[in-house]
C-alpha cells in the first residue's frame, strides 16, 4: 500500500510543480499590474521545447547532454524521499533524512555547474561563479538548519519532525523553532531563485540560473526547467510540512485523508507562492554584493536558534 502512496506524490509532484510556478509568474504580473502568461505558460513551454531540436555546442563533451537527465531523475527520487503529502514514511522514506536529501540537492548543483562551464559559454561561466559563490555560503546554513532540528527532534528524519512538530505544541511555539523559519525562509528565496538580485531575462547584471541554462535547448532544456519547478515544488512543501504549518498532514495511511490533503498542500503552496510574489514585486532588486549580508542575516538566524537552545536549555 505504501508503494501506491509513493505512485501518487510522484505524480502529484511532478504534474503540478509546472502549475505553481505558473500561480508564481501570474500573482508577479497581478501585483505589477500587468496581464502577464497565463497560469499554465510552463506547460505550454515544456510541450513546445520537447518538440524542438537540441542543439549542442561543438566545444561541449557528452556529459553537457547527459546532465539534464540525470539532474532531473535525482529530483524524481527526492520525491519519494520527502514528505510531500504524508506525514509517514512512503517506501522509499527511510532511505535519506535531512542531511541526505541535502547533499543531492547539492549533487544536483554540482551537475549542473560542471555542465555549465562544459558548454565554454562566457555567460554560463559568470551565472556557474555567482552561482558557487552564494551556494557557499548558503548551503551551509542549511546544514546549520537541519543540525538543529536534529538536536530538539533527536533525529533528521523529516516525517519524524513533522510528528514532532505537529505533537508538541511547546517546541513549535518555542523561539528556536521560529528563529529556524526564518533562517529557512531567507535561504529557501536564494535555493528558489527568488533572490532579490537574480533576474530570469538575459540580463547579464542579474541573471544566475538563466545564464547557467543558456546554451541548452529542446529535450534537454526542457528537463532544467521541469527540474527547477520540482524544486520550487520539493522545497517550499519541507519548509510548509517540516517548518511553518506542519499541521494536517496525515500521520497515518488513509487514501481519503491523504486526497483531502493534496488540495490542502496545494493551497498551503498558493499562499507561499502569494507572499513571493509579494516579496518579487515589492523589494528593489540589490547590488550583487549586497546579497552577501542578505545571507549574513540567514545565517545569524540560525545561529542564534542553537545559542538560545545552548542557553535555556531549550525552554524558550
Amino acid at each position: 500500500m505504501l508503494f501506491f502512496y509513493s505512485v501518487l506524490q510522484l505524480v502529484y509532484v511532478v504534474l503540478l510543480a509546472p502549475l505553481v510556478a505558473g500561480v508564481f509568474n501570474k500573482l508577479v504580473e497581478i501585483f505589477q499590474s500587468r496581464n502577464g502568461p497565463p497560469l499554465l505558460q510552463p506547460y505550454y513551454d515544456l510541450f513546445k521545447l520537447f518538440g524542438k531540436q537540441s542543439v549542442v555546442p561543438g566545444s561541449a563533451s557528452g556529459m553537457f547532454q547527459i546532465v539534464p537527465y540525470i539532474t532531473f531523475t535525482l529530483y524524481l527520487f527526492l520525491t519519494l524521499v520527502l514528505p510531500i503529502i504524508t506525514g509517514f514514511p512512503l517506501t522509499f522514506g527511510p532511505v535519506v533524512d535531512f542531511i541526505g536529501g541535502g547533499l543531492i540537492f547539492g549533487a544536483i548543483a554540482v551537475l549542473k555547474k560542471i555542465a555549465a562551464l562544459d558548454s565554454r559559454n562566457n555567460y554560463s561561466h559568470l551565472g556557474v561563479s555567482r552561482a558557487a559563490s552564494i551556494g557557499a555560503l548558503a548551503e551551509p546554513i542549511l546544514v546549520l538548519i537541519f543540525i538543529t532540528f536534529g538536536v530538539i527532534t533527536h533525529t533528521n528524519n523529516p516525517y519524524v519532525v513533522n510528528n514532532v512538530l505537529q505533537s508538541s505544541s511547546h517546541w513549535y511555539l518555542s523561539l528556536i523553532h521560529w528563529f529556524v523559519v526564518l533562517a529557512f525562509f531567507m535561504v529557501l528565496i536564494i535555493e528558489t531563485g527568488k533572490l532579490p538580485v537574480e533576474s530570469h531575462s538575459n540580463n547579464e547584471l542579474g541573471m544566475i540560473d538563466q545564464a547557467i541554462e543558456m546554451e541548452y535547448s529542446g529535450a534537454e532544456l526542457a528537463l532544467l526547467k521541469w527540474g527547477s519547478y520540482i524544486k520550487q515544488f520539493l522545497l517550499a512543501s519541507v519548509f510548509l510540512n517540516d517548518f511553518l504549518v506542519p499541521f494536517f498532514v496525515p500521520t497515518k495511511p488513509s487514501i481519503p485523508a491523504v486526497l483531502v490533503y493534496c488540495i490542502v498542500h496545494l493551497v498551503k503552496l498558493m499562499a507561499l507562492m502569494s507572499v513571493f510574489a509579494a516579496i518579487e514585486s515589492t523589494i528593489s532588486k540589490y547590488r550583487l554584493f549586497k546579497n552577501f549580508e542578505y545571507i549574513a542575516v540567514a545565517f545569524s538566524f540560525a545561529f542564534l536558534a542553537i545559542i538560545v537552545f545552548y542557553t535555556t536549555g531549550g525552554n524558550l
